[in-house]
């Protein structure tokens, strides 16, 4: 027997009805951005713009879909979909002169763009597809938002080699706490940062990012909030074995999927270039 939906949920605030509609208006979506690129093709940076939409429509679905309560193997495979749809945003804008490039996460405005990279990383990290992650660094890599944030930089020491040594990050709020959970030498400061950050994370978004306050505005045919999921905080608790006793029950910590990646043992963090 299928649980039902409002079991299954990992949030409260939407409802079966609402998850529906918002799906069928992805899949709307994405038939009208395809007739969009055969109609535009010849135009780069339109053709761009809405190989950008189509991919964050999947991100969207992604964090909607686990939001929901979908099964993990299953958003597993659906990161599948996330990182080509982004490699075909960037195949495109790569083909953009220098005044009409666009970047696939522009990290330094907004935070959501931020919010976005990290969580895909961190996604990868606790589905354990390590398989995606070079092609996500891929999206950046050799660009202007390469190699500049301790944050990113922390998450991909883990799984590729050579990162160099960065102390700076782009958002202090509310990033300067979980750089804290970086930099404490105990288990238990490790512990007390991260409670302090994943407590934080929510509210302090407030007044930065778009996606801050979207469950007040769901209507009944879509949803325009997907989730608030301080995907970073599992990854780090993963990847340091940090006991989240302390802050597990966290609407915005995905304690599932902490669960989900502990099955097996995190990898040893590589040295970076600085070491």
């Amino acid at each position: 027997m299928a649980t039902p939906f409002l079991v299954r949920r990992r949030q409260p605030y939407i409802d079966e009805q609402i998850f529906l509609n918002t799906i069928a208006h992805y899949r709307r979506d994405e038939d009208q951005g395809e007739q969009k690129l055969t109609e535009n093709g010849h135009v780069p940076r339109e053709q761009s713009v809405i190989l950008g939409f189509l991919a964050n429509f999947l991100w969207c679905e992604f964090q909607l879909r686990y939001t929901a309560g979908d099964p993990l193997p299953d958003l597993a495979e659906l990161l599948t979909k996330v990182v080509a749809a982004y490699e075909r945003e960037a195949e495109s804008s790569a083909r953009l002169p220098d005044d009409e490039y666009i970047p696939v996460f522009a990290m330094d405005d907004p935070i959501d763009e931020y919010v976005d990279f990290i969580g895909l990383i961190s996604a990868c990290v606790l589905l354990h597809r390590e398989d995606l992650l070079p092609r996500v660094y891929t999206l950046v890599a050799g660009g202007a938002y390469d190699a500049v944030d301790l944050v990113v930089e922390e998450l991909l020491v883990f799984y590729l080699p050579d990162r160099p040594p960065v102390d700076e990050w782009f958002w202090n709020k509310p990033y300067g706490l979980l750089v804290d959970v970086i930099d404490s030498d105990t288990p238990a400061a490790k512990t007390q940062a991260m409670k302090k950050y994943v407590s934080k994370w929510y509210s302090s978004m407030k007044g930065l990012a778009h996606f801050w306050g979207k469950h007040e505005k769901m209507k009944p045919e879509y949803s325009s909030y997907v989730g608030y999921w301080a995907f970073c905080a599992a990854a780090f608790t993963y990847l340091y074995d940090i006991d989240d006793s302390a802050y597990r029950d966290e609407l915005v910590y995905p304690k599932d999927l902490v669960d989900y990646a502990r099955k097996t043992p995190p990898p040893a963090a590589k040295a970076t270039g600085g070491a």
